[in-house]
């Protein structure tokens, strides 16, 4: 009887489990306004704890960066889209009232920006409050209306947090947590935008 010869098994290859990271799908930083603008951005914070906690938030800058003002404000609760409307609503009304005629409004509410920009007739504000908004905006002399990512509006995020500590507008000595922000802005910092793989 012949004897056959057994190899034996391959050793198992290892297995490797890969762990899954955010992956960066962009690189964001906020800009000046061209030379002659102002550029207004704006946030607004809802908490859904039952603490009935929002705030609005928002700054005006120049073309070199330099803070105008900003604001930080408590509000009564609502829908995110209601309150990033008002945030909007508070930050045309100072700028008017300071003169800055020529603006750049910058939010990271894509529903509300794609509503003004004429682009979506989708709304999660009451018309009421729309037609508000484009009232305000036809005082400007020039005005545009875009969207930024989060990462790039975390100034005017930062001023919403603000507001449950001291609700206020600013015009000279601002809080430090915002005043890095703004150092960021102005110094060009770039923010990674994630999104899990």
């Amino acid at each position: 009887m012949e004897t056959l010869a057994v190899s034996p098994p391959p050793a198992a290859s290892p297995t490797f489990h890969q762990p899954t990271h955010p992956a960066v799908v962009a690189f964001v930083q906020w800009r000046p306004p061209r030379p002659g603008f102002y550029k207004l951005n704006f946030d607004g914070s809802v908490h859904h704890d039952g603490s009935g906690r929002a705030s609005i938030g928002g700054v005006i800058r120049d073309c070199y960066g330099g803070t105008m003002l900003a604001f930080g404000e408590t509000t009564p609760h609502a829908g995110v889209g209601e309150v990033e409307a008002r945030a909007l609503i508070r930050g045309l009304d100072l700028a008017l009232q300071t003169g800055c005629n020529r603006l750049v409004v910058e939010g990271d509410d894509l529903t509300l920006v794609r509503l003004l920009r004429g682009e979506s007739e989708h709304t999660r504000i009451p018309w009421e409050m729309y037609n508000h908004i484009t009232e305000l905006l036809s005082w400007f002399q020039d005005v545009e209306v875009q969207h930024v990512y989060r990462e790039g509006n975390q100034a005017a995020d930062a001023l919403c947090h603000e507001a449950y500590r001291c609700s206020n507008v600013w015009t000279d000595v601002l809080p430090e947590e915002v005043w890095l922000k703004l150092e960021d802005d102005r110094h060009g910092v770039v923010h990674p935008r994630f999104r899990r793989a």
